[in-house]
């Protein structure tokens, strides 16, 4: 008898560098998904300056195979101890298979280059467990973006939290992205611009802090409105949807000249601009937020003001902020499976609905 449901592990480190969020979830890759257990791990401090230092320079490291290489095998193992611990301390005994994203060090859908470090063969013999990686080159080969990919997932999301109307998903993480579900269920995907990324990069720069916590430094600062009509001009903004974004686009350079907490408060103000102007291009009933960006109040404070009683934070609906890519990896892993697609032309450009994934089984 052929199995329908599956207990499966997604695991997803993302562009801000921080860290791995691990999910086990139960779905059969439709309309089934209950979410079971989710932990964060930090990575080491070694890591991180490694990650930020290849990405930033990678157009100089790219040629670099050995340094890249070596980064992988470290990553790799901060995977294998993570999932380790994860399964230990929620004394798993029965896992199908392990969802793992890898972590993007470069993404130009231009160039057709979607890079993740990851290796699952040794995933694969660590863990014993069925591993499905890379998931974005199917994409970018059948001529898409090779992002954003949890669209699919936002659309179970919406059946399975009995949601009604149009919904528009945000998720705010490096860089952000919306998904559209219309009433009738249609997709519509992209990034809408800046995340997260540019304000971790410029406060790491003045103060050797990870991140401005909370949105702190934003709310002492004041916007230069200048500056920030100048870049909310980009020409990212006039390309047509579906399109995606590497986290290096914009830069930290216009902000340089400002002092510390006006810099802080108009790069928070450029993000949630952003994402305000992409929301407003659609009719819609809700609006649900997550990703660790949300917990900057000065960005939080943009999209209330202006959302009013359509939007919450996808925590009210009683969904983890922190872990929807994660259980949305897991999730994908199962479709993959199944070979049902988790591409499509109205996300990411692709000819026709593609799945994505490759799988190693455990022998």
């Amino acid at each position: 008898m052929k199995k329908d449901k599956f207990f499966a592990i997604g695991v997803m480190s993302g562009t801000s560098f921080d860290g791995i969020d691990i999910s086990l979830i139960s779905s059969d890759g439709k309309n089934h998904f209950r979410p079971i257990k989710s932990s964060f791990y930090k990575f080491r401090s070694i890591i991180r300056q490694k990650l930020s230092q290849i990405s930033i320079n990678f157009n100089d490291n790219q040629y670099k195979i050995g340094l890249i290489h070596s980064l992988e095998s470290e990553i790799t193992q901060e995977y294998v101890k993570s999932i380790k611990k994860f399964i230990l301390k929620n004394r798993l005994r029965k896992i199908d298979l392990v969802g793992i994203h890898g972590q993007t060090i470069f993404h130009d859908p231009r160039k057709k280059i979607s890079l993740q470090l990851c290796d699952p063969k040794i995933l694969n013999k660590e863990l014993k467990i069925k591993i499905i990686y890379d998931f974005r080159q199917n994409d970018l080969k059948f001529g898409g973006e090779g992002a954003p990919l949890v669209p699919i997932f936002h659309k179970m999301l919406v059946n399975y939290l009995n949601l009604k109307g149009s919904i528009i998903f945000i998720n705010i993480g490096g860089i952000s992205n919306l998904t559209y579900v219309s009433k009738r269920g249609k997709l519509t995907a992209y990034d809408t611009g800046p995340g997260m990324a540019i304000l971790d990069q410029y406060v790491f720069f003045k103060k050797r802090k990870k991140f401005d916590h909370n949105g702190d430094f934003s709310l002492r600062g004041k916007v230069n409105k200048k500056i920030l009509t100048s870049i909310l001009r980009d020409k990212y903004f006039g390309i047509k949807s579906p399109k995606s974004l590497d986290k290096q686009y914009f830069s930290i350079l216009p902000f340089k000249k400002l002092n510390f907490y006006d810099a802080c408060a108009t790069i928070s103000s450029f993000t949630g601009n952003s994402i305000l102007r992409e929301i407003k291009k659609f009719k819609v009933d809700k609006i649900i937020v997550s990703g660790g960006g949300i917990k900057n109040k000065y960005i939080y404070n943009i999209l209330k003001e202006n959302l009013g009683s359509k939007f919450s934070i996808i925590n009210e609906l009683k969904l983890d902020k922190n872990f929807i890519e994660s259980q949305a990896f897991a999730y994908l892993a199962i479709r993959r499976l199944k070979q049902l697609p988790i591409s499509y032309p109205e996300t990411t450009n692709v000819s026709r609905p593609v799945t994505g994934g490759k799988i190693i089984n455990y022998l």
